[in-house]
């Protein structure tokens, strides 16, 4: 099961979003009694590289714009710092 489709279906039997574990379990059961579940997708040979090589080009972009803020806040103090 999915955690967020269970943290979405606690409010079903008693309109309280409250966790607890007794609580996960019966509502995991009354999702798949209901037949509200799916299998997962796990790809594979050309699809499961797309899938890495994507993740990789949005890491790379996050370290990337996380180098230039960087960049840039070392420049707004060194530009502090020589106004003095």
């Amino acid at each position: 099961m999915n955690p967020h489709h269970v943290k979405n279906s606690k409010e079903m039997e008693d309109n309280n979003p409250n966790e607890n574990d007794r609580k996960d379990i019966k509502t995991i059961a009354v999702l798949v009694n209901e037949g509200y579940f799916s299998y997962p997708y796990i790809p594979s040979s050309i699809y499961a590289e797309i899938r890495i090589l994507s993740r990789l080009r949005f890491q790379t972009q996050e370290e990337i714009s996380r180098i230039k803020n960087r960049i840039a806040s070392t420049f707004q103090i060194i530009k502090t710092y020589t106004e003095i």
